[in-house]
């Protein structure tokens, strides 16, 4: 690797629930008022960090997130499968496992600065990827003085937040750039709109992660 790379991560903002679409279902709901606050509010960062190409994942509420995003950067947006919503069929190492398929991809393209508009798991699987991290699920939602091993990031990717991970020779950084207000990282009818907050107390939220660059182990050789 010869060249500082960094690779953006945009959650969509929240949906549009009361449609009552199954969520991993394409086109699934799309995006509610509050969602599309929270995603005009991560625009102007995205306009200053200068992304040149975007990616999405094919539902509805990633397209929306990234369409807005598209129109203030000039800049067409390139749906992948790979990227889309954890279905309900799938095994989280398949997640995983797709999530590493397409940053190898990315990786071995000549993109200086890229964002991707995803969902929280296939997010987080990309950062343990990059990071060389365990991949495991989320922390017990309600249950904050659990610890499992998945508390090792600590990364609370919530809707609409804004991620980036920095690939240099040496070394890879993932850091939180963004939360919107609201800030909501699930919905739970029962609860409100806002739902609760899945971060175990005892360790607290983590910023940024800095790891050595294992990016040879998922194949990329640069």
């Amino acid at each position: 690797m010869t060249q500082t790379r960094r690779l953006l991560l945009i959650r969509h903002g929240l949906p549009e629930y009361s449609q009552r679409k199954a969520v991993d279902e394409p086109p699934g709901p799309p995006l509610s008022s509050i969602g599309i606050h929270q995603v005009k509010q991560v625009v102007p960062l995205l306009r200053r960090l200068s992304p040149t190409t975007l990616y999405a994942s094919p539902l509805a509420r990633t397209l929306q997130t990234a369409a807005l995003a598209a129109d203030a950067l000039n800049l067409p947006v390139q749906v992948d499968s790979d990227l889309k919503e954890w279905h309900h069929t799938e095994q989280l190492y398949q997640v995983n496992e797709r999530s590493a398929r397409w940053l190898a991809r990315w990786l071995r393209r000549d993109e200086p600065r890229a964002a991707v508009f995803g969902h929280a798991s296939p997010l987080l699987s990309i950062i343990r990827t990059a990071l060389y991290l365990p991949h495991f699920g989320w922390w017990p939602a309600n249950d904050p003085e659990r610890l499992v091993l998945n508390t090792c990031d600590r990364f609370e990717v919530s809707m609409g937040s804004l991620f980036e991970i920095v690939f240099e020779p040496e070394a890879i950084t993932a850091r939180c750039l963004h939360h919107p207000q609201p800030r909501i990282v699930h919905y739970t009818r029962r609860r409100g709109p806002i739902g609760s907050f899945a971060r175990p107390t005892m360790v607290g939220e983590n910023r940024e992660v800095r790891r050595p660059n294992f990016g040879r182990l998922i194949g990329y050789h640069g």
